[in-house]
């Protein structure tokens, strides 16, 4: 069994597969893995590279998808303020740059923009767009430091490498906690309408 594991994961092609689907579930994860095996030797730069920017992509689109759908039903509908909607969707369409820049932290924009209806072409194009300069810049940026590390600390390096990953995971989701957090105290202070 461990051979047929070690065959399996030592194929650059089931890397990319991986790396392509580690994309649904934490994007700065998989992009910082991409970079460390690619960093080894044990994937080439270009196709780590290209699975991760395929995976990044189609991963947000997964997401604006799953807005439509959510927006298609009367039930979530119902728990959605009709005001807090609109705004929502005079924000995302005037400001789709920086939206889909904002979304790089905050994946919940991307379900939003579906949920809105914030025109696909016009999204794909600019989370395209935004999704392959963030990816290929940390993808760059952490390949050079896992190069570095890699030269000094030899296979030790991975320790390294998987104590970042998991920081930037802890991180995301910490900062996801904090900023949706704020926003719901905003809302708890507010006075009521009556």
């Amino acid at each position: 069994m461990e051979a047929l594991v070690e065959q399996y994961l030592g194929n650059p092609l089931v890397l990319a597969w991986l790396l392509l689907a580690a994309n649904f579930v934490m994007e700065e994860g998989a992009i910082l893995a991409g970079a460390a095996l690619a960093a080894a030797d044990e994937i080439g730069l270009g196709l780590a590279l290209a699975a991760l920017v395929v995976g990044n992509i189609l991963s947000d689109w997964l997401l604006y998808g799953v807005g439509v759908l959510a927006g298609k039903s009367s039930l979530v509908r119902r728990w959605i303020d009709g005001v807090m909607l609109d705004h929502a969707r005079r924000l995302l369409v005037r400001g789709v740059w920086p939206a889909a820049v904002l979304a790089r932290l905050l994946p919940p924009v991307f379900i939003a923009s579906g949920f809105v209806r914030v025109d696909f072409r016009r999204f794909a194009v600019v989370n395209g767009v935004v999704a392959t300069i963030y990816t290929v810049g940390l993808f760059f940026g952490s390949y050079g430091i896992n190069l570095v590390l890699f030269d000094w600390l030899g296979n030790w390096a991975w320790l390294v490498v998987a104590a970042l990953v998991v920081a930037v995971v802890w991180l995301s989701h910490r900062f996801t906690v904090h900023y949706l957090g704020a926003e719901d105290s905003k809302g708890d202070d507010a006075p009521s309408p009556d």
